[in-house]
């Protein structure tokens, strides 16, 4: 019933909050993080472009924040048919820009992809896709490092996926 799935949600959002809350904080080479996802997900044959140079340290819960990057990683390269992922440095912030080649998503669409169980596909086939909590795991995983994901159709088509992490 509509409580006990409430109930399963907050329990499951809890636990990704609290899993990447307890996991201890180091310093990593978020390029190497992000390269090691990307590959992982090439391996699974799905195709991944990664472009990101030298070192960049950074303090976070690496185990948390390679679930969250693989999930959006991945979906770009399922659902957007390819993922191009950029590692981009400022001042303030880093942020890991993924880039798809698929349809986007419809404009009155773009928060609601964040919600328990919300899923763009009509289908419910474990075929074509998972339960609708990934993304809602991944910025539950992001925000608890400080930072935020972005979406965005791009003009040229696909979608743009922007995981901004403060320095």
């Amino acid at each position: 019933d509509l409580d006990e799935m409430e109930r399963m949600i907050a329990s499951t959002l809890s636990f990704a909050r609290d899993d990447a809350a307890k996991e201890a904080r180091e310093t990593v080479d978020l390029v190497a993080l992000v390269q090691r996802v990307c590959d992982s997900i090439e391996d699974a044959g799905l195709a991944v472009d990664f472009e990101g140079a030298g070192r960049v340290a950074y303090a976070c819960r690496p185990n948390a924040l390679r679930r969250a990057l693989a999930n959006l990683i991945e979906n770009a390269a399922r659902y957007g048919n390819k993922a191009g992922v950029n590692l981009l440095t400022g001042e303030d912030a880093v942020v890991v820009r993924i880039d798809d080649q698929g349809p986007g998503i419809p404009e009155d669409q773009i928060e609601n992809v964040f919600k328990p169980f919300h899923r763009l596909e009509a289908s419910r086939s474990r075929e074509t896709g998972g339960i609708g909590l990934g993304l809602t795991v991944a910025r539950t995983i992001v925000r608890a490092h400080g930072g935020d994901i972005h979406l965005e159709n791009r003009a040229e088509g696909g979608l743009r996926v922007e995981v901004i992490l403060p320095h």
